[in-house]
């Protein structure tokens, strides 16, 4: 059986998908006491470190077959568009739900110590994901560190997926699409020797209007040429192809000849992981954390959750530009905040909006909107659970990715 290991395992969603693909978690390394807990209580034999990543010594480590990590976008960088300058910091169990400061905290590890690791180890593969931006928000410095890769004598292979497109079989059953849209840049990087590299083309189930039931195939209006590489986020029928988001975006097309009209792949509602059975608080009564009013922004977004649903319930997400949305449709991405953003409200009869029942996604439904499964622990106070999930590697894109590198490994 084939070794892996994590220099940074967080929640373990990564571990998990390579354990679905059958791959056997050989160490776990992190700086938070929490996250190592986490993968103890999970592979009760693994070999943990409870580190900085940047101050351990690689030698120390064990060899694994596949190194997983998946780092910060750079070490200081603009990140999402946000012009402030963000660094590293130590993690803070103290943050609250709603703490803006908590968005950079110290939970992943910087690009370079993959290298580190695999200067010394040699591992067959280093697999890792992040969001699009840590490839076109810094281009140079990104070629810089593919050119170090290929001077270590590693192919790299990389996609674009959104997580709620990803299904795949495994031998305890089918993992469908998760109920959340997460853009992720996702690669695999293959020793030479190996002389193969898997196929990590995404090709979700989606519906053609002319075809039925489809295998979808990716297609990038900014790269009509079929040259250069494709990094980008999924490009929703919203979204206005002539706005410079679609030049960097894709969507995709019925694989049928003469067809190759667009489809939309099937997805699954954040509905099927809500627990009805919690309740939540009059939002009448204000915020319970901070004994205040919601604002009026938030208070929109309710009202307009129920006219749009007729006192259906319904989710708001507190984001820019974002309002309320179907339990049918997946939500959007949850963050390292641990999902503070989205919001469960149930109208009652009267359907005012002070009498509405609003809460915050539970630990437990966010987990399962980023694939864990029941079985799956978590250690830590609720604060550190929130960022494990947050954090996670969707379990869905993992085990896809890591089915697709069992594939081309060495006999």
């Amino acid at each position: 059986m084939y070794t892996t290991g994590f220099l940074f395992n967080g929640g373990c969603g990564d571990m998990r998908g390579f354990a679905n693909a059958g791959f056997d978690p050989r160490f776990g390394a992190n700086h938070d006491a929490a996250s190592v807990a986490t993968a103890r209580l999970n592979w009760p034999n693994i070999y943990v470190r409870e580190a900085a990543i940047q101050t351990i010594d690689m030698r120390t480590l064990p060899y694994a077959d596949v190194l997983g990590g998946s780092p910060i976008c750079w070490e200081s960088a603009p990140a999402g568009g946000n012009s402030q300058v963000r660094v590293q910091v130590e993690l803070s169990a103290d943050s609250t739900d709603n703490d803006e400061s908590a968005c950079w905290e110290q939970t992943r590890i910087t690009a370079w110590e993959p290298v580190r690791y695999t200067e010394v180890h040699k591992p067959l593969v280093y697999a890792g994901e992040n969001v699009p931006r840590f490839a076109t928000g810094n281009r140079p410095l990104f070629n810089a560190w593919l050119h170090v890769w290929d001077a270590l004598g590693y192919y790299p292979e990389f996609t674009s997926v959104n997580s709620a497109h990803i299904t795949v079989e495994t031998p305890d059953g089918v993992l469908g699409p998760l109920p959340q849209y997460r853009d992720r840049l996702v690669w695999v990087m293959v020793r030479k020797d190996i002389g193969k590299v898997p196929d990590l083309r995404p090709r979700p189930q989606s519906i053609c209007r002319e075809c039925g039931p489809v295998k979808g195939v990716q297609f990038w209006p900014g790269h009509t040429s079929g040259r250069g590489r494709r990094i980008g986020s999924y490009l929703h029928r919203m979204a206005r192809s002539g706005t410079s988001r679609a030049k960097t975006s894709y969507y995709y097309v019925c694989p049928t000849e003469r067809c190759h009209q667009r489809v939309e792949p099937v997805t699954r509602g954040i509905g099927s992981v809500i627990n009805k059975s919690v309740r939540g608080h009059r939002f009448g009564d204000g915020r319970q954390d901070r004994n205040e009013a919601y604002g009026k922004a938030t208070r929109a977004r309710v009202a307009a959750g129920i006219a749009t649903y007729s006192g259906q319930p319904f989710i708001v997400t507190l984001r820019n530009h974002c309002t309320a949305s179907s339990l049918d449709d997946p939500i959007g991405t949850i963050t390292a905040q641990g999902g503070a953003h989205h919001y469960f409200v149930r109208p009652t009869e009267s359907l005012l909006v002070d009498d509405c029942e609003y809460r915050s996604l539970t630990v437990e439904e966010n987990a399962s909107a980023q694939g864990f499964p029941e079985r799956h622990r978590f250690a830590g106070k609720p604060s550190e659970i929130k960022s494990q999930v947050g954090n996670a590697v969707p379990v869905t894109v993992a085990t896809w990715a890591a089915l697709e590198t069992m594939k081309i490994m060495p006999p």
